[in-house]
C-alpha cells in the first residue's frame, strides 16, 4: 500500500503541472454559498411552518391509538362485550358512548369512555382518529395556529391548519402523521367519499372539492340534501359564527373564503398530483381496517385495491341456508309438533336472531333467556337441530359458567352480516308455506317448503365495495325485493 502510495504521488508530479487555478475556481464559488446559508434566518412565517409539522410528528409518536384498552387490573388483552352507560364523571368530560371490553385472563370489564372534552385528552392522550383530531387542534389552536377540524361523514376527522407560509389551509391527519396530502383518502385508502366538512370559530364549510378528483362520483353519493340546501345551511352557521366580527375582520374573512373556494374549483380538475403514489390507512389494527376497506393497495390485500377484485357471483350460501332448515323440520314432524306450533316456533328463532342482528356486527351475541318462559323450555329442545342452521350462518351456541345459553359468533362476521337476511327471508317464507301447507309431515318437505336449486352466475366487477354488506357477492342475496327474477316462480320481481 506504501508503495502504490509513493508510485502515485510520483506519477502525479510528473503528469500535473503547478497551476493552481482550475482548482480554486472549483472550490471558491462554494464559499459565498455556505457564508449566504451562514447568514439566513428563517422569518417568523417559516418558522411557525416549521414547528407545525414537528408539531404533528411529535402528537403521532405521543399520542395513543387504541384498539381494545388493557385490561385496567392486570394490563392483559380485551375483547369488546358493546357499550355500557356513561357514569356522571364521564359524560362531566362529553363521553356520551362508553365501550366495555373483557379481559381474556382475569375476566374484569374495563370502561373506555370516548371523551370529547380535549382538555380531557390531553390527560389521557388516547383514543380513536375523533380523539386524536380533537386533541391535535386544540394543541394547533393553542399554539396560535388558525385551525378547523374536519369532519368526513364516512367516518374519519382530521385537521386544517392555515399556513401563512403557503398562503393556504393545509391538510394534517395526525393518526397517520401526514400533512398536505388531501387525495390521501380518495386515492390511498380508496374512500368513497361524499361531505368532508371544515368547523372553525370562525364558520362552517363544504371541503369536499379539496379531497377529490373524481367529483362526478362524489355528487351521486351526496343524497341528504341539494347542494343548494347544503350551501344555505353552513352560509347560515357561518354568519352566527360571524355575528361579533368587526366588518374589516369580516371583509378579510370573506376575501380569503373566496379564494379558497377558487382554489378548489381549480384544483379539482387538476393532474399534477396523478404520479403520486399515497398508502392506505396505517392507523388501527389490519382487520378494522380491511372492513372498512381502508386498507389501500399498498398492502397486500384485494378487498380494497384501487380496481376491484373480481368475484364470481353465485348463491351457494342461500342454497345452504334453505337446506339448513331440514334438520328443523325433521325435528317438527319426529316430535309431532302441530302446525301451529311448528309455525310458533319458527317465529321465535327469527325474534333471536332479529336480537342478534341488532348487536354489533363483529361482536355478535343474544342470550336464549330473552325468549319468554312459555319458550324456553322448547326452544332448547330445538337447539341440536338448528345446530346445522348456526354453522352455516357463522354461529355456535355457547354455554355459560350460570347456565345461561347464548348465540355467538364463530367466525366471519362478514358471513354472518350476509347470511341474516337470507335467513330472515327463509324464515318468512316457511312460515308463509307452513301457513298454506294443508297436510304438515315427511312430504311437506318437497318444494315449496325447501328451494333445493339457486342462481349461479359469472364473474363479475363492482366499484366502490364497501364492507360488510356493499360488495359484489351481494348482488346474489337471496332476498325477493334485490332479485331481477326468481326462477322458482317464474316471476320478476325487481
Amino acid at each position: 500500500m506504501f508503495q502504490a502510495e509513493e508510485e502515485a504521488l510520483l506519477f502525479q508530479q510528473h503528469a500535473v503541472g503547478e497551476n493552481s487555478g482550475q482548482f480554486e475556481e472549483t472550490v471558491h464559488p462554494y464559499i459565498s454559498k455556505v457564508l449566504m446559508e451562514g447568514n439566513f434566518k428563517p422569518s417568523k412565517t417559516e418558522q411557525d411552518h416549521a414547528f407545525l409539522l414537528q408539531l404533528l410528528f411529535w402528537f403521532k409518536q405521543t399520542f395513543r391509538w387504541v384498539n381494545a384498552p388493557p385490561c385496567d387490573g392486570c394490563s392483559n388483552e380485551t375483547v369488546g362485550q358493546g357499550m355500557g352507560t356513561p357514569l356522571p364523571s364521564e359524560i362531566q368530560y362529553g363521553a356520551a358512548r362508553v365501550e366495555l371490553f373483557r379481559c381474556k385472563v382475569c375476566s374484569k370489564i374495563t370502561r373506555f369512555p370516548r371523551y370529547n372534552d380535549p382538555l380531557k385528552l390531553v390527560e389521557t392522550k388516547r383514543g380513536r382518529c375523533g380523539e386524536w383530531a380533537n386533541c391535535f387542534t386544540l394543541y394547533c389552536r393553542a399554539f396560535g395556529y388558525e385551525s378547523r377540524l374536519i369532519l368526513d361523514f364516512t367516518d374519519h376527522v382530521w385537521t386544517e391548519c392555515f399556513s401563512q407560509s403557503l398562503g393556504r389551509w393545509m391538510h394534517l391527519d395526525p393518526c397517520e402523521g401526514i400533512y398536505d396530502r388531501p387525495l390521501l383518502y380518495e386515492k390511498g385508502w380508496n374512500k368513497k367519499l361524499n361531505y368532508v366538512i371544515a368547523i372553525s370559530k370562525d364558520g362552517v364549510f363544504d371541503v369536499t372539492k379539496r379531497y377529490t378528483r373524481k367529483w362526478h362520483e362524489v355528487l351521486s353519493r351526496r343524497n341528504i340534501a341539494t347542494e343548494q340546501t347544503v350551501s344555505a345551511v353552513l352560509a347560515k352557521m357561518t354568519r352566527e359564527c360571524r355575528r361579533s366580527f368587526a366588518s374589516e375582520t369580516l371583509s378579510t374573512l370573506e376575501d380569503r373564503d373566496k379564494c379558497e373556494r377558487e382554489a378548489m374549483e381549480r384544483d379539482l380538475y387538476s393532474t399534477d398530483d396523478a404520479p403520486v403514489s399515497l398508502p392506505g390507512r396505517q392507523s388501527g389494527d389490519k382487520e378494522w381496517r380491511i372492513s372498512r376497506s381502508e386498507i389501500g393497495s399498498d398492502d397486500n390485500c384485494s378487498l380494497s385495491c384501487s380496481s376491484c377484485p373480481v368475484r364470481v357471483c353465485i348463491d351457494e350460501h342461500v342454497t345452504t341456508i334453505y337446506n339448513a332448515f331440514s334438520s328443523v323440520l325433521s325435528h317438527f314432524v319426529e316430535n309431532n309438533v302441530p302446525k301451529s306450533g311448528a309455525i310458533e316456533l319458527l317465529k321465535i328463532l327469527k325474534g333471536i336472531l332479529g336480537d342478534l342482528k341488532k348487536s354489533p356486527y363483529k361482536t355478535r351475541r343474544v342470550s336464549l333467556n330473552s325468549v319468554p318462559n312459555n319458550g324456553q323450555k322448547i326452544v332448547h329442545q330445538l337447539l341440536p337441530s338448528i345446530g346445522h342452521l348456526l354453522r352455516v350462518l357463522s354461529l355456535k351456541s355457547e354455554l355459560n359458567t350460570d347456565g345461561r345459553v347464548d348465540i355467538v359468533l364463530a367466525g366471519d362476521p362478514v358471513k354472518t352480516s350476509l347470511s341474516l337476511p337470507v335467513v330472515f327471508k327463509a324464515l318468512d317464507d316457511m312460515i308463509h308455506d307452513l301457513n298454506n301447507c294443508d297436510n304438515f309431515g315427511k312430504g311437506s318437505f318437497c318444494l315449496p317448503l325447501l328451494k333445493l336449486n339457486r342462481i349461479h352466475s359469472g364473474s363479475v366487477l363492482a366499484s366502490g365495495e364497501e364492507f360488510p354488506f356493499g360488495i359484489v357477492t351481494s348482488a346474489f342475496d337471496g332476498i325477493r325485493p334485490s332479485k331481477w327474477e326468481d326462477l322458482m316462480a317464474r316471476e320478476v320481481v325487481g
